[in-house]
């Protein structure tokens, strides 16, 4: 009962949150008071036309295919290496230290090597969005797995466990909520890493879109852009977390109860 109010409780807050944010931005338009801003009620009349346009559906569709191709091989490289470098020490002193050096670099300092080695297409946009988010995956998983309790390790190999089934059972089950919460923010650093190579590779997908719109000062179609954007990566963040959610039903519980004391 308590956990079910202080969830309702918190969506209202967010909902009437939204709605404050949207008020004063709709007052800045209607005063004028800078062309970055125009009216929200402008912004949204200019979704509709803006999304069931080709040229919107097309760059659409090339962003997709791109994050497509690129995110999921990411994931799973990134969870393979993670579990070898939380559980494997050499493992660990031989690729850490590029692991921190990716993670460390900014991307568009990047982007003119990818330039440089894949050429003017995809291949640059593709290489953009692993080197993203691959890392990220891997230091959650490896965290995840170093966290794993020792006695426990120890426990299922005094019982004859061999090391392939302590790391399906013991190691992998308890790495998984940090596997996942890898996962889940290197989906909304695909989309991020699609915007800016598009951008700044080729003018294609959505950032073209996005950048091509900015040139031309067309402010309320560049914004309904953008809101898409920030939709779509919210959804696909969602959808990793409903997964999370569906694979740790005991994570739930607990987060419920959590939300539940904070309610009291």
């Amino acid at each position: 009962m308590r956990t079910s109010y202080a969830n309702n409780r918190n969506r209202v807050l967010a909902v009437l949150g939204l709605v404050l944010g949207l008020s004063i931005w709709e007052v800045i338009g209607r005063l004028g008071l800078s062309p970055a801003f125009p009216p929200v009620t402008a912004v949204f009349g200019a979704v509709v036309e803006v999304w069931t346009s080709a040229r919107f559906l097309d760059a659409l569709k090339e962003s997709l295919i791109s994050v497509g191709l690129a995110l999921p091989p990411s994931i799973l490289v990134g969870v393979v290496l993670g579990l070898l470098i939380g559980r494997y020490k050499p493992v660990e002193w031989v690729f850490e230290p590029f692991v921190n050096v990716f993670l460390s670099l900014p991307l568009v300092a990047l982007i003119p090597v990818l330039f440089l080695i894949f050429g003017l297409g995809r291949g640059s946009i593709l290489a953009t969005i692993v080197i993203y988010t691959l890392f990220i995956v891997v230091v959650n998983t490896a965290a995840g797995v170093q966290t794993t309790d020792t006695r426990v390790v120890e426990m299922a190999r005094s019982f004859g466990g061999n090391e392939r089934q302590i790391l399906r059972r013991v190691v992998l089950p308890s790495a998984l909520p940090l596997m996942f919460a890898g996962i889940r923010i290197s989906t909304g650093r695909a989309v991020r890493a699609v915007i800016i190579a598009e951008q700044v590779i080729g003018l294609v997908g959505l950032g073209g879109l996005v950048q091509r719109l900015g040139g031309a000062f067309a402010v309320e179609e560049l914004y309904a852009v953008i809101i898409f954007v920030g939709l779509f990566g919210l959804l696909s963040m969602e959808i990793v977390a409903l997964a999370e959610r569906r694979a740790l039903p005991w994570a739930r519980t607990l987060e419920d109860m959590d939300v539940a004391q904070k309610g009291l």
